[in-house]
């Protein structure tokens, strides 16, 4: 996960991926058929526990607000779990998700599916406003990926700039995005 989200799917050659791994490329190949194959697995290890979690909180009998607030939660958790994947996955998006296949285009689309279907359970049992699921599940998301992956560009300001961007514990991550949903999902 480090080398491809460092280089991008296309510039490690599996022998640095190999010497990084402490395997050699022989081994690589015994599991895997292909380079692609390998990223496939790495982009479904990270995403798949994380749909499997969302799924499990829509499931679960609660008030829409409280499912909104583990699903944010949720994904900040796993967010913070995943620091070596956030660049690959941003590179994903840079790209149009190119190297992704249908199943993966699939657990990205189960993330989603998990926003919209609490917001629009919330909206039905009108604790929650009509809003634009894709733009709501935005507005939750990306802030987090967003504060996560410019870590390093906020600790160059820091150590070049002398300006202080502070980094936030997750509790405060949630705690932020949580409020920031619930205001935008406000009933007015």
């Amino acid at each position: 996960a480090k080398e491809f989200g460092a280089c991008g799917f296309a510039a490690p050659p599996v022998d640095r991926i190999a010497r990084r791994a402490r395997v050699n490329k022989a081994m690589i190949y015994y599991h895997f058929p292909n380079k692609r194959a390998l990223y496939t697995a790495i982009v479904r290890e990270h995403f798949a526990p994380v749909v499997e979690k969302l799924a499990a909180i829509g499931a679960r009998p609660a008030p829409p607000d409280r499912q909104l607030d583990r699903l944010i939660q949720t994904l900040v958790e796993a967010i913070d779990a995943s620091k070596p994947f956030l660049p690959i996955f941003l590179r994903e998006i840079a790209d149009g998700a190119v190297h992704l296949g249908s199943e993966d285009l699939a657990l990205l689309a189960g993330v989603f599916g998990a926003v919209r279907s609490v917001i629009a359970e919330g909206t039905r049992q009108k604790v929650f406003q009509p809003i634009h699921p894709a733009l709501a599940h935005f507005t939750i998301i990306a802030p987090a990926i967003m504060f996560r992956a410019t870590a390093p560009v906020r600790a160059r300001i820091e150590a070049t700039r002398g300006v202080v961007i502070p980094d936030a514990d997750p509790s405060t991550v949630v705690k932020h995005l949580q409020m920031v949903a619930r205001r935008m999902l406000a009933r007015e």
